[in-house]
């Protein structure tokens, strides 16, 4: 017989399986049912004093439980947790074939790559009492488990998916770069395809980051990016164009592999900039204002006496100095901008400590260079915007060296700044000098629809401006495209082209009637009102169906984005990925997991 280890045996005896005997009283009570309700409901009733006690007997019982658990540690609390659950509750954990223990492998496992976690982070005791609380039937995994879980199957899984989806797209445009980990050792090569879809939606696919070994030479990498496009099975009609930034081993690279390129906009632009920064005054006070913004960074102290003034004696908005980053062009912009809005206080805290002084005319130097810097600071923010397309390129440096131009001329510009902004004139028209003769940047230029709305941002608003001479007279030439018969003949051209590759019912119409109907509407669409710089131009070729026979063109030339940016984002998840804890993760897990978290979002997590 099962041993009694109710209390309640105290005051009573057992009959039979029906029947108890109180001790007490000598009557026979029944006990249906096999337990023991009504035999705690006779004492209630009839010995309260028995049933007092045996209330105080149940609740020596519960403090002795609970301080035998609260003697062990927090981690020998979840392993004997864990261990009671699989020896007494065996039947109920989920097989890992169940269906619910799969769907919640996959949903761990995304969550390790869309937050950047480490694989040890599932044997973490915290994870495992949340995981043993909320799913009780579920049977925990290790990291080994989820290492192959989301490098082998998830990956997989999802890299089928995107290989589908890039059947539908007519050609593909790239951004690749390179980025690496010294501590770890690693280096990673990007490679992210950018195209429209046939309802002209904008998509942007992480297709890879392969581990780069040995040195980085342009034979090198053109192996690599050979290899990366046979993987996804990207033949070379399907490319468009690549951009790239302008090392010279990534120049080698697409020259030996035969791909159109382009150099990514944003480091040109970087480029001319510094040039300009190292000039002998602008360095000097640069290095003056890193001593200044260093000692603030340096001393919590100094900070907080700094926010003091200004809210307390000057009445201002607490701000904090920025130290600006050495690699970034724009990081030291902002560092000049944040002291010039926080001068008043940095004069008054001056007057107290041993700080560099600046000068009154030096601060109306700093006034003029941040006056230079402020267009390629905002130009720089466009360009790098995920919806940003190549068409933006050819406007934007038009208005640049025109608002270069006008500040060089007005009358507080000291000689020293005219030589600085004639310079990156210089530079500019250098770098770019090719942008009017270059087919992808002006027919992308020309099929943007978009317009200027008068309460657009100045730089803004010129550079549409610009990209409006679509408007202007066939007959003339605009300032910063080809002329724009040049820009309809080489339309023309690709609509033939187009037509001659589809197979449609009216394949045998006359090709000079085609081209005739072609040119009216290529004129149409020149008397088109444009579109507000807020709205999608994309949308516009979406519902202007008279226009479907330039889909293919639009779909191809408005694809490809002005900079390499979306790769440097990429790069930034891996460095987050890479903490100096975790240094020795394989290039290869790691290329895994960022082509997971990009693309998981892209499939709608459905795989």
């Amino acid at each position: 017989m099962k041993p009694k280890t109710s209390e309640i045996w105290q005051y009573f005896v057992e009959v039979d399986d029906n029947y108890a005997k109180s001790k007490s009283c000598g009557k026979n009570y029944s006990r249906k049912g096999r337990t023991t309700t009504s035999l705690k409901g006779h004492l209630k009733y009839i010995h309260k004093e028995q049933f007092e006690e045996l209330c105080k007997l149940e609740e020596q019982r519960e403090k002795g439980k609970l301080q035998q658990t609260s003697s062990l540690t927090p981690l020998q609390q979840a392993r004997r947790q864990l261990s009671l659950e699989e020896s007494t509750k065996k039947n109920q954990m989920w097989d890992t074939s169940h269906l619910k223990a799969k769907k919640m492998d996959d949903v761990i496992g995304e969550m390790i790559a869309l937050q950047n976690l480490p694989f040890h982070f599932v044997e973490g005791i915290g994870f495992r009492r949340v995981m043993q609380t909320a799913l009780p039937n579920y049977q925990l995994r290790g990291r080994q488990f989820f290492t192959e879980h989301i490098c082998d199957e998830i990956y997989t899984k999802i890299a089928t998916k995107i290989g589908q989806s890039l059947k539908h797209f007519l050609k593909l445009s790239f951004t690749t770069d390179i980025w690496s980990e010294p501590s770890a050792n690693v280096s990673l090569l990007s490679l992210t395809a950018h195209g429209i879809t046939e309802d002209f939606t904008r998509k942007q696919i992480v297709l890879k980051c392969c581990s780069l070994h040995g040195r980085h030479t342009g034979d090198i990498i053109c192996d690599y990016f050979k290899m990366m496009l046979r993987d996804w099975n990207i033949q070379n009609e399907q490319l468009h164009c690549f951009i790239r930034d302008g090392g010279s081993n990534m120049v080698r690279a697409m020259h030996l592999a035969e791909i159109p390129d382009i150099n990514c906009t944003v480091h040109q632009l970087q480029l001319c900039v510094r040039s300009a920064l190292d000039e002998t005054q602008v360095k000097d006070l640069l290095a003056k204002c890193r001593k200044i913004s260093g000692h603030f960074n340096h001393s919590q102290i100094a900070q907080d006496e700094l926010i003091k003034i200004q809210t307390e004696q000057l009445n201002q908005p607490a701000l904090r100095v920025i130290q600006d980053c050495v690699t970034r062009w724009n990081s030291t912009y902002y560092m000049v901008e944040r002291l010039l809005k926080v001068k008043d206080s940095i004069c008054l805290y001056a007057s107290k400590h041993s700080i560099p002084q600046i000068s009154p005319e030096e601060w109306l130097y700093l006034n003029k260079l941040v006056a230079i810097l402020t267009p390629f600071e905002e130009i720089t923010r466009n360009l790098s915007d995920t919806n940003t397309c190549i068409s933006s390129v050819i406007p934007l440096i038009h208005v640049l060296k025109h608002t270069l131009q006008m500040e060089k001329e007005k009358i507080d510009t000291n000689p020293n700044f005219k030589n600085i902004i004639q310079k990156l004139i210089e530079d500019i028209n250098s770098r770019f000098c090719d942008l009017q003769s270059n087919t992808l940047y002006s027919l992308a230029t020309y099929l943007d629809p978009s317009r200027v709305d008068d309460d657009e941002p100045s730089v803004a608003k010129r550079a549409r401006l610009a990209s409006n001479a679509s408007n202007v007279d066939p007959s003339t030439s605009f300032e910063i495209l080809s002329p724009i018969q040049s820009v309809h003949s080489n339309l023309a051209d690709m609509l033939k082209n187009c037509s001659d590759e589809e197979e449609s019912e009216n394949d045998s119409m006359d090709t000079n009637s085609n081209l005739m109907i072609w040119k009216t509407l290529i004129n149409e669409y020149n008397k088109e009102n444009r579109l507000q710089l807020n709205e999608d131009p994309l949308l516009w070729w979406r519902y202007n169906i008279k226009y479907k026979v330039f889909a293919p063109i639009v779909r191809i030339y408005l694809s490809a984005p002005p900079s390499s940016v979306p790769s440097e984002q990429l790069f930034s998840a891996a460095s987050l990925i890479y903490e100096p804890l975790r240094n020795r993760l394989e290039g290869e897990k790691a290329a895994k997991l960022l082509f997971v978290k990009y693309n998981l979002p892209l499939v709608n997590f459905d795989y």
